[in-house]
């Protein structure tokens, strides 16, 4: 009974800041957001794909180097060609490198994905409308599962190459992101769309 009650409380300020927040509500459906959304995060995840791909075939330390220097700059290279001022990031509540750390909006929708991941549902997609510093905006939220080839640097630090791992500490001294199993809710894709593009 008291770990009931001691679990209803601290869920409190969850259940709070996802329902009452004044800047930030949740849309259930824009056929236009999702269409932007869509082509925007899928352009981004073939982008990163083919230079994962092109450095696994060489090495697992050169797919560490991409993560490490080339992520960030391909996310802007795409933010670059699709303009419009759409901003793309990618974050996870268990980040890597600290520039992918959430903010508060984007931790309120990683918790609703984990939450529904832990409910055995299927989130595909989440659509924040935000009211920031006199501007409105969508924030479309596409979620990543863990991969076969993610479980590389990304898996059980008991089972992956010590090497790696080593490598990746010395380049990431506080990561979080290890201890996954394939089909883990990983993170996020974030695709945040002004609201003249919507109308």
């Amino acid at each position: 009974m008291k770990k009931t009650v001691v679990g209803a409380l601290l869920s409190v300020p969850i259940l709070f800041s996802c329902t009452h927040s004044n800047d930030v509500s949740y849309v259930d459906d824009n056929p236009k957001v999702i269409e932007i959304g869509e082509n925007v995060s899928k352009k981004l995840l073939k982008t990163l794909k083919e230079e994962l791909v092109k450095a696994i075939s060489k090495s697992p330390y050169e797919a560490i180097e991409v993560c490490n220097k080339k992520a960030l700059q391909l996310t802007k290279k795409v933010e670059e060609e699709v303009d419009h001022g759409i901003e793309i990031k990618r974050t996870s509540l268990k980040y890597r490198n600290p520039l992918n750390k959430p903010d508060k909006y984007e931790k309120e929708a990683l918790i609703k994905f984990e939450n529904t991941t832990k409910e055995g549902k299927n989130l595909k997609h989440l659509i924040q409308k935000v009211n920031e510093n006199g501007k409105t905006y969508y924030r479309y939220y596409k979620p990543l599962k863990i991969q076969n080839v993610c479980l590389m640097c990304h898996g059980e630090p008991s089972k992956m190459d010590k090497q790696l791992l080593a490598k990746i500490k010395s380049l990431y001294p506080n990561d979080k992101a290890t201890g996954y199993n394939l089909g883990d809710f990983r993170g996020v894709i974030r695709v945040s769309i002004p609201e003249e593009m919507v109308k």
